[in-house]
């Protein structure tokens, strides 16, 4: 199966690794052309911090290059699927660039974003394409441009948004193609498997990114650190009850157990830093307009007030490259 990557942060070198030690074809698309030259010349290198040996990848067993070629390539030399790693600024800034002369194109694409939103717009972008959304578990860091970490090992769930449309001759090719991405990242080592229950499955994680993601940006803490202190808890879970109280107007379904869930997370990773912390720290844009902004814009559409998730959006933000 040849499969294209497009983003070589930390998830993408992770799934670039692990896929192309289990024998499967990989072009890695990256953001600048040092990271491909740099990974042309010295090759990917994925380890763990279970203790066992890494998985060592030579320059010449793949292909990197240029984001800014993949379009060009793909044209002449079509892939079997597309996984999009870029994290949602990318959607919405150099991608619409990238994807442009495939707009007509059949493509399968599978998209690992957080937040939400990311399916619609590159259903925008690719109109005639199969897309399918990942939401993992998996936590992965990025130590240079051609070492990855992977920090702990969670699920990945392939399956399509419920937009009410259907079509079973297609539905039926797509899910084949899916199954077969599937099995491929099981073969590879990673817990995966299908679900019918994507939309939930997205606004849970989402639910999780938007407590936990912001305060440890904010507190500059690993994701243990938010339980060190009765005051964070409580900030913790007043955030978690607004953006419930948006679920339950706008009828989106969460577990009785989700706040429980949440303070699991952060013991389970509680070493982790989490992404939008490692964006603070490395003087990157966030996600947060697609996270927490994404909890303001179903509380506005629904006339709710959240001024705790609109002022955590204004408050990362406003963190300037200099300010960091």
């Amino acid at each position: 199966m040849k499969i294209d990557i497009i983003g070589a942060g930390s998830i993408g070198l992770l799934l670039a690794g692990r896929l192309i030690h289990a024998g499967q074809d990989v072009r890695l698309w990256c953001r600048s052309k040092e990271q491909a030259d740099a990974l042309n010349k010295d090759g990917l290198t994925v380890s763990s911090r279970d203790r066992a040996a890494p998985i060592v990848i030579p320059g010449t067993a793949f292909f990197a290059s240029s984001a800014n070629a993949f379009a060009d390539t793909y044209l002449h030399e079509p892939g079997d699927w597309v996984a999009l790693t870029l994290k949602q600024e990318a959607l919405h800034q150099e991608l619409p660039k990238i994807l442009a002369p495939l707009y007509s194109r059949s493509m399968n694409v599978v998209c690992f974003q957080n937040g939400y939103g990311h399916l619609q717009k590159l259903r925008q972008l690719l109109p005639n394409a199969l897309v399918w959304a990942a939401v993992t578990t998996d936590g992965a860091k990025r130590e240079t441009s051609t070492e990855v970490i992977h920090t702990g090992r969670g699920e990945i769930y392939i399956g399509q948004e419920d937009d009410g449309h259907t079509n079973t001759e297609t539905d039926g090719l797509s899910y084949t193609a899916a199954r077969s991405f599937t099995d491929a990242l099981l073969a590879a080592g990673f817990s995966a498997s299908m679900s019918n229950k994507v939309n939930t499955l997205i606004y849970r994680k989402l639910l999780i990114n938007a407590v936990i993601n912001p305060l440890t940006a904010v507190w500059r803490i690993q994701n243990g650190g938010l339980l060190a202190s009765g005051q964070r808890v409580q900030l913790m879970k007043e955030l978690y009850a607004e953006a419930v109280a948006v679920y339950d107007a706008c009828g989106i379904a969460y577990e009785e157990d989700a706040w429980e869930h949440i303070l699991e997370v952060c013991r389970a990773t509680s070493d982790n830093i989490s992404s939008m912390l490692a964006d603070v720290l490395a003087s990157r844009e966030t996600e947060i307009r697609w996270i927490n902004g994404s909890i303001v814009e179903m509380a506005e559409r629904r006339g709710i007030q959240v001024p705790l998730h609109r002022w955590i959006c204004q408050l990362v933000e406003g963190m300037s490259a200099r300010e960091r």
